[in-house]
C-alpha cells in the first residue's frame, strides 16, 4: 500500500472513530449530568480538573518530543527501541510516584470527603492514559492509528456500561469513578496488545536517554505548566470559591469544548511526524506546505462548529445535559469562540515542536498564565462561571498569537484565502438557514445545517477538485514527496 493510501486510511480509520468515541462520550456526559445533577456533576469535575494539574509532572513534554524523535528518526529501528522502552519506562515510574502523591496533597485541601474519595478512585485515569499517549505515539509512527480509535471506543463503552450499572443500583458518584479508571485501562491493555512492531514496550532504564530526551523536551514541559494553569485554573478556582452546582454549569459547557478540540489534535498528531521529518531535512518549502493544508483544513472545521454552536447552543446543552443544564447553553457560545481559536493554535504549536523553537514561547506562555490566572483570583469569586468563560477566551487569544509569531519566524504561515473565505459564507448561510427553520428537532437542524454548508461549498467552488484528482492518481503510486 502507497504511503498516500495509509495516510487516508488511518485518516479516515480515525475520523470514524473520532465520530464513535465522541458520540459514546456525549452519552456518557448526558448519562452523568442527569444522574449526578448540577452539584455531583460538579464535583466529579473537580476532582478531574485536580488530576489534571498532575498531568504536567507525567508529561514533562515528553508526549510531543516522542512523536518528534520518531519522525526525525523514521528509518532507525534500533534509535525507536531504545527511544520507545526508555521513555515508557520513565512514564510508568512517574506515573506510580503520582498516583500515590496526588491522592496525599488532595486529603489536605477544604474538599468535601466524597470529592477527596473520587479522586483516588479517578487515580486510574491518570496512569493510563499517559501510558497510553506513548503506544499513540508508535501509532502515529508506523500509521496505526485506526487501533488507538478501537481502544479509545472500547475504553469509552466499558465507561458507558460501568455507569449503566452505576444507575441500575442507585450507587453514587465514587462506584463510577472507578468505572472511569477501568476505561481507562481497558484503553491502554487493547493499544498496548495490538500496536506493532511488537516489542518495543520493554523496562529499560535509560537514564543517559532520560537527559537528552528531558532537555529538549523541558521548555515544552514548562509550557505545559503555565498552559495548565490558565486551562484548569478556573475550574479549581470557581471549586473553591462558588458552590459545585455553578461548577457543573460551567463544566458541562467546558465539556463540549474539551470533545470538540480533540479534533485539531488528531490532525496535528498525523502530521507532526511529517512536519520533523520536514525540518530535519530543511526542507523549508515541504514544511511550509504542510502547515498551510493543516490550517486550511481546520479552517473547513472551524466555520460550521462556530456558527452552528452559536445559534444551537441551548438547545445542544439541553440534548447533551438535560433540563437542568439549561443554563450551560449561554456559557456555551462563549466557549465556542475560545474553541474554534484553540483549532488554529493546535497547528501553530506543532509546528513550533517540528522546528523545535519551544523556548521561545516559553515567555508568552509564562506571562499568559500569569495574567489569567490573576483574573480568575480576582474575577471569579465575584462573577463566577462567566468570568471563567471570557478569560478562557482571551488566554486562546493571547497564546495562538504567539504560537502564530514564533513559528512564522522559520515557516511561512497562512491558509488559502479564498477557500476559507467560502467557508465561513458558506457557514454563515447554514447559520441563517438554522435560524429560520426553529420548530425542526435538534438532530435534523443538525444534519440539515451538515448538508447546506456542504452543499455551499461545492457550489462556489471550495473545494479543490483538482487536487483530489491528483492525490487520487498519486495512489497508483508511491508520493515521493512525503519522507
Amino acid at each position: 500500500m502507497s504511503l498516500v493510501r495509509r495516510l487516508a486510511w488511518n485518516t479516515g480509520a480515525q475520523l470514524l472513530g473520532k465520530v464513535i468515541s465522541t458520540t459514546i462520550g456525549v452519552i456518557i456526559v448526558g448519562l452523568l449530568t442527569r444522574y449526578l445533577g448540577q452539584a455531583g456533576f460538579g464535583a466529579y469535575s473537580t476532582a478531574n480538573a485536580f488530576l489534571q494539574i498532575f498531568t504536567l509532572f507525567l508529561d514533562l513534554g515528553v508526549n510531543v518530543t516522542f512523536v518528534a524523535l520518531l519522525g526525525e528518526h523514521a528509518h532507525d529501528p534500533v534509535y525507536e527501541k531504545r527511544c520507545v522502552s526508555a521513555l515508557f519506562t520513565l512514564r510508568l515510574v512517574t506515573a506510580g510516584v503520582l498516583t500515590i502523591l496526588a491522592p496525599l496533597i488532595a486529603w489536605f485541601l477544604p474538599y468535601s470527603a466524597d470529592i477527596k474519595w473520587a479522586i483516588i478512585a479517578l487515580t486510574g485515569s491518570l496512569l493510563f492514559p499517559s501510558l497510553t499517549q506513548l503506544i499513540t505515539g508508535i501509532q502515529q509512527r508506523h500509521l496505526q492509528t485506526h487501533i488507538g480509535a478501537v481502544g479509545e471506543i472500547l475504553g469509552r463503552c466499558t465507561l458507558l456500561v460501568g455507569i449503566l450499572y452505576a444507575r441500575y443500583l442507585g450507587i453514587g458518584l465514587i462506584p463510577i469513578m472507578w468505572f472511569v479508571s477501568l476505561g481507562s485501562a481497558t484503553n491502554f491493555f487493547f493499544n498496548l496488545w495490538l500496536t506493532k512492531p511488537s516489542g518495543l514496550v520493554h523496562w529499560n532504564w535509560d537514564v543517559a536517554f532520560w537527559k537528552d530526551t528531558l532537555a529538549r523536551s523541558w521548555p515544552i514541559g514548562v509550557s505545559i505548566l503555565f498552559n495548565l494553569i490558565y486551562y484548569k485554573g478556573d475550574t479549581l478556582v470557581l471549586s473553591l470559591t462558588r458552590s459545585q452546582a455553578e461548577v457543573g454549569i460551567y463544566s458541562a459547557a467546558y465539556r463540549v469544548l474539551e470533545i470538540l478540540i480533540t479534533i485539531p489534535f488528531m490532525i496535528a498528531g498525523l502530521a507532526l511526524p511529517l512536519l520533523s521529518a520536514a525540518w530535519a531535512k530543511q526542507d523549508h518549502e515541504r514544511l511550509s506546505h504542510l502547515a498551510r493544508q493543516a490550517l486550511t483544513g481546520v479552517m473547513f472545521l472551524i466555520a460550521p462548529i462556530v456558527m452552528g454552536t452559536l445559534v444551537l447552543a441551548d438547545r445542544i446543552m439541553i440534548l447533551v445535559a438535560g433540563h437542568d443544564f439549561a443554563a450551560s447553553g449561554p456559557i456555551l457560545r462563549v466557549l465556542i469562540i475560545a474553541t474554534g481559536i484553540i483549532f488554529i493554535n493546535v497547528i501553530y504549536a506543532h509546528v513550533v515542536v517540528a522546528v523545535q523553537a519551544q523556548r521561545q514561547m516559553l515567555p508568552i506562555y509564562i506571562v499568559t498564565a500569569l495574567g489569567i490566572f490573576a483574573g480568575y483570583i480576582i474575577l471569579i469569586p465575584r462573577f463566577g462561571m462567566w468570568a471563567a468563560a471570557w478569560l478562557t477566551v482571551a488566554s486562546e487569544i493571547f497564546v495562538t498569537t504567539g504560537s502564530y509569531l514564533v513559528a512564522s519566524r522559520t515557516t511561512q504561515l497562512g491558509f488559502e484565502l479564498r477557500p476559507v473565505a467560502v467557508a465561513w459564507f458558506s457557514a454563515a448561510v447554514m447559520a441563517l438557514t438554522l435560524l429560520a427553520l426553529p420548530s425542526l428537532p435538534l438532530i435534523a437542524l443538525i444534519l440539515l445545517g451538515g448538508l447546506v454548508y456542504i452543499a455551499c461549498l461545492f457550489t462556489l467552488k471550495a473545494v479543490p477538485y483538482e487536487l483530489i484528482k491528483q492525490r487520487v492518481s498519486a495512489t497508483a503510486k508511491p508520493d515521493k514527496q512525503y519522507p
